[in-house]
Order: C-alpha cells, then structure tokens, then sequence
C-alpha cells in the first residue's frame, strides 16, 4: 500500500514518474504474490512431495510473469521513465527481501 500511495503522490509532480514507479513496483511485486499463493498451499508432513512441486511450478509462473510484465512495460517505454522505472523495481526487490529476512523466527532452520 505504501508503494502505491508514493506513485500516485509522485503522479501530479511527474505523471511519467509515476506511472514508472506503479509499473516498476508491480512488476516485482505481483510475481512475487502469486509465487506466494501457489507456493503454500500446502502444508504439513503428508503432503511433502506435493508441496515441492508446487515450489517449482510456482517459481515457474514467477519467472513467465515476470517477463510477461517486463515485455508489457517495454512495449509501452515511450509513455514511461524507463530509469525510474528500474529504480523502482530495484527497490521492491530489495523490499520484498528485507521482509521475508525480518519474518524468518530465529532458529527456525534448525
């Protein structure tokens, strides 16, 4: 939500600027929501073999729609800020990473 109250408080600065850093955000970002929903939906001892495999398609459909998106946005690059937007995308990564680090308990990996 926060990224998405900046983009569009950048819009009547800059509408290029902000366009940029909605789909730079989103192209991080809704790959990663949808490798999450796949990823775990199933949990538990019983269901291990069908657990990995739902790792791997969803990093499949992570990757296809990441791609997906960048082509999106590149067809579009006349009506963005092709800098701004890397920028923006750049920084929702390292978002994401920083969040999943500060959710993980300690000593959860042993």
């Amino acid at each position: 939500m926060v990224l998405i109250v900046m983009s569009v408080a950048v819009m009547p600065i800059d509408p290029r600027w902000g366009l940029s850093l909605l789909w730079g955000f989103s192209v991080c970002l809704l790959p990663a929501v949808c490798f999450t929903w796949y990823a775990f939906r199933y949990r538990g001892a019983r269901v291990v073999i069908a657990s990995v495999k739902m790792f791997y398609r969803a990093e499949t459909v992570k990757f296809f729609l990441t791609a997906i998106l960048f082509a999106v946005v590149f067809h579009h690059a006349d009506k963005i800020s092709t800098a701004v937007f890397f920028l923006a995308f750049v920084a929702a990564q390292i978002a994401s990473w920083l969040v999943s680090a500060m959710t993980i308990k300690p000593g959860s990996g042993k």
